[in-house]
């Protein structure tokens, strides 16, 4: 991450612990890395020099936020904080009232109590440990923060590990390392009370009120995406914007035109695959060719990986599958410091935000609201072409979802091992939980697990090292309307997101407006994993993770022949394998075993 902060909590009247946390503000003053930004009765920041974070303090020495804020409808008027004592309560009503990226950091003067909350996105990561008694620390990094301020007592979890392997969507904040808490996105975490987390925001809170009003709906989402687009884009001087051709990158691309923001952009970029079915730069031009800007096109090639390309990235605090095209990464690196942008602007999380997913389960919706009526609409049909079933398939396949209330199955069984895949077959995301637990419909459910599924969008890369990474449409202020508008509105149609095509129809040339596929690159992956055989091939089958029997030797010697690759289009399996092997490698020569999880023996 490009920018990175550090803060020191320490509670009132804990012995020992004022001279603990004077050591550890020493090491961080010392360091030239890192600049105290700021502080109040328990908590002390510190921002990374060269970048800093925005750092506020909150009314009343009741804490500090750091990080990107936004004031959402009426928050002006009610103002930051009212003098509320329980944190939960505080941080539903900042939650309420803002948006952004950014680390809460809450104190209660005279109470003893403190707790930090994570904003709804999870752009900016939070990690919190405790150096000794009385003393807390959080941070967004672990690898660029002082060796004296950092956990002491960090052990690879191997139990996170494979369900992290095993299915990445459920698992995007718990730590797969011991002595160190990753507070969720919408979540607050108590630094008392036995540091159990408690949710604040969660997407069913939105799903369970559904929207009437459509038109009114689509005004507002267009309305949301501007103002999202404006207070992200309008804090950076040069950003680089990634323009697909696609729909959701199409939007942005005539907001930014339309809010009078395309100054800021250093660079349009489109990638190039190299074959006719990724080929999106008709598409690109014709959106660049209508707001009067020129597009930079950059050929993509599958050159071969090298375990150095993995093990480069290897050492953050997640594995960092965004950087595992290293060509691609290193070549955005490079443009980013061409035009000097310190942030990336990217499409990604529209998919999610307006139900691009070709599902049956739209249909299930529409019978819950119309009941025996939705038989005979449009929208059976019209669902059944999309999905490629028969109406009577997707009518047994919503009758199987009504009555069923088990986790998607959303895990890359392909290669882990049966062990591994039995022992999380329960394992879920806690918002798709909390979705199942209710009553909503199950394109809603489908919906949330979408959301949740945006989590592992921002992951490390090398262009992030450099850049903010911008997603408008995965913003707070649009996915919380996007979750309240039904499913059949926002997808029931014979084409995906009917209703986003409708609100943003005028923002749009007509080739993307009509336009029905999406360029695909499975068959670059599977290239770019064909032309790595020679060094993937004893990387994982020799690996770690087939030592510790955590993925299939036998399927993943299989896989790794360009025959199965051709057939199964499978690759990102293969690369999502060796980058958490990668990562393994890195951190098992550093830290040791957890005693609670150790490493399994194959």
């Amino acid at each position: 991450m490009r920018r990175a902060f550090v803060a020191i909590h320490v509670a009132p009247g804990a012995p020992d612990a004022e001279a603990q946390a004077h050591r550890l503000a020493d090491l961080l003053d010392r360091d030239a890395r890192w600049r105290r930004c700021g502080a109040c009765a328990t908590w002390s920041v510190w921002t990374r020099s060269d970048a800093p974070f925005p750092v506020r303090p909150l009314p009343g020495e009741r804490g500090i936020l750091v990080g990107d804020v936004f004031d959402g409808p009426g928050a002006a008027s009610r103002g930051t904080d009212d003098g509320e004592a329980d944190l939960l309560r505080r941080a539903a009503r900042l939650c309420r009232d803002h948006w952004g990226h950014y680390v809460a950091l809450l104190s209660g003067p005279g109470t003893g109590e403190a707790g930090v909350f994570r904003d709804p996105s999870g752009m900016v990561d939070c990690w919190l440990w405790s150096p000794s008694a009385g003393v807390e620390v959080a941070a967004s990094d672990l690898v660029g923060v002082p060796g004296g301020v950092q956990p002491r007592r960090l052990a690879l979890n191997w139990d996170r590990i494979g369900h992290y392997l095993a299915a990445p969507p459920v698992c995007t904040w718990p730590s797969l390392f011991d002595d160190v808490r990753a507070v969720g996105p919408g979540e607050l975490l108590p630094l008392t009370r036995g540091r159990v987390g408690q949710p604040v925001w969660t997407p069913t809170r939105f799903a369970r009120t559904p929207i009437a009003d459509l038109d009114a709906a689509g005004r507002e989402v267009l309305a949301r995406v501007d103002r999202c687009v404006a207070a992200l884009v309008g804090g950076y001087d040069q950003v680089l914007v990634e323009l697909s051709g696609g729909l959701d990158s199409s939007l942005l691309a005539g907001s930014i035109h339309a809010l009078g923001l395309t100054s800021r952009v250093g660079q349009w970029l489109n990638g190039v695959y190299g074959r006719p079915e990724a080929d999106e730069g008709v598409y690109a031009r014709a959106v660049t060719d209508r707001i009067g800007v020129e597009l930079t096109t950059a050929r993509r090639a599958p050159d071969p990986l090298v375990e150095a390309d993995l093990m480069e990235v290897a050492g953050e605090i997640w594995p960092a599958m965004d950087a595992v095209d290293a060509g691609r990464d290193r070549d955005e690196v490079l443009r980013l410091s061409a035009v000097g942008a310190t942030a990336v602007v990217s499409g990604q999380g529209g998919d999610g935000a307006f139900f691009q997913m070709p599902s049956a389960l739209v249909a299930a919706d529409e019978l819950r609201r119309r009941g025996p009526a939705a038989l005979v609409e449009p929208l059976l049909a019209d669902v059944a072409r999309r999905a490629r079933k028969s109406v009577w398939a997707v009518l047994a396949e919503c009758r199987a979802a009504e009555r069923s209330k088990s986790p998607p199955r959303d895990f890359t069984s392909w290669l882990i091992a049966p062990d591994l895949r039995n022992a999380t077959r329960g394992v879920t995301h806690p918002w798709v939980r909390e979705a199942l637990e209710s009553d909503l419909p199950p394109g809603k459910r489908l919906h949330i697990q979408a959301a949740a599924n945006l989590q592992t969008y921002h992951g490390p890369s090398r262009r992030r090292r450099q850049a903010d990474l911008l997603l408008p449409l995965a913003s707070q202020p649009v996915l919380e309307l996007c979750l309240a508008i039904p499913t059949p509105d926002l997808a029931g149609g014979n084409y995906d997101r009917p209703f986003a095509r409708k609100v943003f129809a005028d923002q749009l040339p007509e080739q993307v407006l009509q336009r029905r596929s999406k360029g695909i690159v499975s068959v670059y992956f599977a290239k770019l994993v064909a032309n790595s055989l020679p060094m993937l091939r004893p990387f994982l089958l020799d690996g770690c993770l087939c030592r510790a029997g955590l993925l299939d030797r036998q399927a993943l010697d299989r896989a790794l022949n360009p025959e199965q690759l051709i057939w199964e289009a499978r690759a990102s399996d293969v690369l999502w394998a060796a980058t958490v092997e990668a990562w393994v490698r890195h951190w098992q020569g550093r830290l040791p075993d957890s005693p609670l999880a150790r490493r399994p023996r194959g």
